[in-house]
């Protein structure tokens, strides 16, 4: 038998074969320029202000570059291609009327628009979106219900008391792709935020599980795309979704970079006072 390239779990159907190299997000969704990934121990520099860098400042790490848009080795040949066709292409057509809209409007960041979107196919594109969160997390959270749910895709059967997906827009070319990830709340430090983001021009998303009653995540819920059928195609009203900056690789950190500044030197002040 001929060794396996790249074998691996595929995140889809959790099956261990040959893996194929997929773009995330797609590669016409604005995802095919060269990127630089840095390894833990450099972007660890990063976000923990090393040498007193900026989340922002990745200036002389040492990183491998991904040529033509960021990949990853996620997926079997079949998940890929069936994701690929039934779900990935709906999702790059609304990247790039997004993108016109915000480039004929003249979006200014922090501000919240409103607009129409016509011809949407609602299900393939929230379908979309939970493909690329399986992509960068395990076995589909260990649900077999969700991994249905993508495998199929006429299903429409998804908790959405367990799952809930916002949506926003961004306005840098900064990707960030965070796995699950627990975050402090500060309205109730004994319920922690769960959630897992992928956020890339221009569209960003984050889905969270089993989110805390008490918090009011960034962007809009999108949760009704799922109750549509497969070919059902709409016009549809997006009310107040927010524009935002990415500036840090922290998961749901939407600070402007004046913000995260004032933040560093209103740190450094305090640990200077209590020298």
């Amino acid at each position: 038998m001929k060794a396996l390239k790249h074998p691996g779990q595929c995140k889809v159907c959790g099956q261990l074969k040959e893996l194929t190299a997929e773009h995330i997000p797609p590669k016409n969704a604005f995802n095919s320029t060269n990127v630089t990934v840095l390894p833990f121990e450099e972007a660890i520099k990063v976000m923990a202000g090393a040498e007193g860098r900026l989340p922002w400042d990745t200036k002389g790490l040492k990183g491998t570059v991904q040529q033509g848009g960021h990949k990853k080795y996620c997926l079997c040949r079949e998940c890929n291609n069936n994701t690929g066709s039934w779900y990935m292409r709906a999702y790059t057509d609304f990247a790039k009327t997004v993108n016109a809209i915000i480039q004929q409007e003249g979006f200014t960041v922090g501000n919240s628009y409103s607009f129409i979107i016509k011809n949407l196919y609602p299900l393939r594109i929230y379908k979309a979106m939970m493909t690329l969160i399986c992509d960068i997390n395990n076995d589909c959270f260990g649900d077999e219900s969700l991994r249905h749910f993508i495998m199929n895709k006429e299903d429409k059967n998804i908790d959405t008391s367990k799952y809930s997906l916002y949506m926003y827009l961004v306005s840098t070319q900064m990707p960030r792709i965070n796995g699950l990830s627990a975050i402090v709340n500060f309205n109730d430090a004994k319920s922690p935020v769960l959630t897992s983001e992928m956020s890339s021009y221009p569209i960003g998303f984050a889905l969270y599980l089993d989110k805390p009653e008490n918090y009011t995540p960034f962007g809009i819920n999108v949760d009704i795309f799922s109750k549509f059928n497969y070919d059902d195609k709409c016009d549809f009203q997006f009310g107040g979704i927010p524009y935002l900056d990415i500036n840090s690789q922290f998961p749901i950190d939407y600070r402007s970079k004046d913000d995260i500044i004032k933040c560093v030197e209103s740190t450094e002040q305090a640990m200077q006072i209590e020298e």
